[in-house]
């Protein structure tokens, strides 16, 4: 099975078939063949400089790697108070000890899993959610 090749290769493929067509056109090599780095770099489209650095790396016996992926990733939310918390949960138990039907008529009910216990939000309601704020 043939390797699969991203884009980047195939440009760089593009760029070797065009300058071996221009030398060809030219009727032999258009820089002189003791400037190797110079060749591969016009051949390739990139800098001598980035050439230069991938030979030495090579020759030195380093792994080629491709850079990581940079990813946005969210911020957990800390350093919250403990007074925010604490009277989150007030009003949370509060809210139970007047009327836990207060929650249910919002669409949230009582859910035990394996082991917890927890106050859900049914599926239906969170549709909803989701599509008003579409």
């Amino acid at each position: 099975m043939p390797k699969q090749l991203n884009s980047r290769c195939k440009e760089l493929i593009v760029s070797l078939i065009t300058h071996f067509e221009q030398e060809r056109d030219n009727g032999g090599p258009m820089m002189p063949l003791n400037c190797v780095r110079e060749r591969v770099a016009a051949a390739l489209n990139l800098g001598k400089s980035t050439v230069s650095a991938i030979s030495l790396a090579a020759k030195r016996g380093e792994a080629l790697k491709s850079p990581k992926k940079s990813r946005c990733r969210t911020k957990i939310t800390t350093n919250t108070e403990i007074l925010d918390v604490s009277a989150i949960r007030n009003t949370i138990y509060d809210m139970y000890e007047k009327s836990k039907f207060l929650l249910k008529n919002i669409g949230f009910r009582w859910k035990k899993d394996d082991p917890r216990r927890g106050l859900m939000e049914l599926p239906t309601i969170a549709f909803k959610h989701i599509a008003k704020k579409k």
